[in-house]
């Protein structure tokens, strides 16, 4: 069983969608860090400060910014559940820069397979980014710039419409060789229209994840 773990509630029809596709015949089971938590609870844990926030929907379509910090440790016990009830690997559904996972099995983390897929197919190392909410702007810049990239990072929720022609436009003006969508919840069909807008190839965090998650899960099944 392949265990996936996102930052905020189930169900996700749009994982469960990528995960069938590129993990066909893979069992697979998706939970939330906060499943089961009330409204206060969320609202307690947004109120933790920090300078990382993440953002994640929530089961009633609203979201939430907490801090990587303070969701790191409901990270982890959600995933050690998983290995518990059987998960041979465990996929974070988030591109976070969290702490590397020690929990027994394989962690398939897109905030490693992001920047190592970027360095490959970007020689020039210019990139853009698009990340989904302002108050992540200046971590997500002094991160990828740490990674060693010249960084163009542009605006837009996968949970808020509107944004996709400005954040498209940002990059047409920047021209790096590649963006990398860094928030899951911005899919295919988001990745297709933003590259044809920006003229930009990009890269889809949701996708990439489906795809090496149903090698490494299809390898251990």
């Amino acid at each position: 069983m392949l265990g996936l773990v996102t930052i905020g509630q189930t169900p996700r029809p749009d994982f469960e969608m990528a995960f069938r596709e590129y993990g066909p015949g893979v069992e697979f089971r998706i939970v939330g860090v906060l499943d089961g938590m009330s409204t206060d609870d969320i609202a307690e844990l947004e109120s933790e400060s920090g300078v990382y926030p993440l953002h994640m929907l929530l089961a009633d379509g609203s979201t939430a910014d907490i801090q990587l910090d303070t969701l790191a440790p409901l990270v982890e016990d959600r995933m050690r559940a998983l290995v518990s009830d059987g998960a041979h690997a465990v996929g974070l559904l988030c591109t976070g820069r969290f702490p590397r996972f020690e929990i027994g099995v394989p962690v398939l983390d897109p905030g490693s397979l992001l920047p190592a897929i970027a360095g490959a197919i970007a020689p020039s190392r210019r990139v853009g980014v698009v990340t989904p909410i302002e108050s992540q702007i200046d971590i997500v810049k002094e991160i990828w710039e740490g990674d060693g990239f010249s960084v163009t990072v542009a605006v837009d929720s996968p949970y808020h419409e509107g944004g996709i022609k400005a954040a498209a436009a940002v990059m047409v003006d920047a021209r790096p060789e590649v963006v990398i969508l860094d928030c899951m919840g911005l899919g295919p069909g988001y990745r297709d229209e933003f590259a044809r807008l920006s003229g930009v190839p990009a890269i889809a965090a949701q996708t990439l994840l489906a795809k090496v998650a149903g090698e490494v899960a299809g390898g251990l099944s």
